[in-house]
């Protein structure tokens, strides 16, 4: 019987105290190691091919978050096209929009919803113009989501590709995030450090079916990903009545199939 193994969809382990080499003894069929910043880029490359086997594919991501915009030089969008066309296994992320992340000094947020669009619309761009996924961050940003995804189907670049990681949206949003991106592959991923403490989440779950998820820990601290990756399998079996099994059976053949990973899951 061939076994296959879960592979974790969203991590940011080059950010952890702990050594990944030490900590992922358990067994997973790949990662994907997201970048938040242009500092990022070259850790995430390095380990991602460190962490990479015949058995482990791990997928390097380079993007920049909304929490760390702010942090940026002004040439980052030509650096990010830099990484990403030097390095063809690579998706772009983590991106996205956040409405609830604020400067504890000044209470507004760390950079304007207006800002953040206008990156997100850029990085996004980048992706459809380069055929890349996406794994987009959404946090209290729904409206101006809905209008950077209106504005990128009016420009024809929309990438192919899409992953909405720990998704926090409503049971409704789930086919209107679906709608907007009509002609494009759509994921989602659920969180356990995260997700897992709302009420709601099962139902989500429920309402994007096994089809459309992905599995994620969204950990910095490599440690932590063996017992978020087991928590996220029998959370998401227990919500969609399914046997642990099936859920990492399709939840890695998702991945492999968003990642572009063209080799058998062995």
């Amino acid at each position: 019987m061939t076994v296959v193994l879960p592979f974790d969809s969203h991590n940011h382990i080059h950010m952890g105290p702990s050594s990944p080499q030490q900590s992922l003894k358990v067994p997973l069929s790949g990662m994907a190691i997201m970048s938040t910043h242009p500092r990022d880029f070259n850790t995430v490359l390095d380990l991602s091919t460190t962490l990479s086997n015949e058995s482990r594919h791990t997928v390097p991501c380079f993007g920049v978050h909304p929490w760390f915009l702010h942090e940026t030089e002004s040439n980052w969008i030509t650096e990010l096209e830099y990484w990403i066309a030097e390095t063809p296994s690579a998706i772009v992320g983590e991106i996205g929009l956040d409405g609830f992340h604020f400067d504890p000094d000044t209470q507004q947020l760390t950079s304007s919803l207006e800002d953040q669009k206008q990156a997100f619309l850029n990085q996004m761009e980048l992706a459809a113009q380069y055929d890349r996924p996406v794994s987009i961050h959404t946090v209290q940003c729904f409206g101006t989501l809905f209008e950077s995804l209106s504005l990128l189907r009016k420009r024809k670049k929309m990438p192919l590709k899409m992953y909405f990681h720990a998704f926090g949206g409503k049971v409704g949003t789930v086919d209107q995030l679906i709608a907007a991106c009509k002609g494009s592959e759509v994921y989602f991923g659920f969180a356990p450090v995260i997700n897992f403490r709302s009420p709601k989440t099962a139902d989500v779950i429920r309402k994007v079916g096994l089809n459309r998820l992905l599995l994620e820990t969204d950990h910095e601290d490599a440690a932590y990903v063996p017992e978020s990756v087991q928590s996220g399998i029998r959370i998401i079996a227990e919500a969609l009545g399914c046997s642990e099994r099936e859920v990492v059976e399709t939840t890695t053949a998702n991945a492999f199939q968003f990642y572009r990973i063209s080799l058998e899951v062995e």
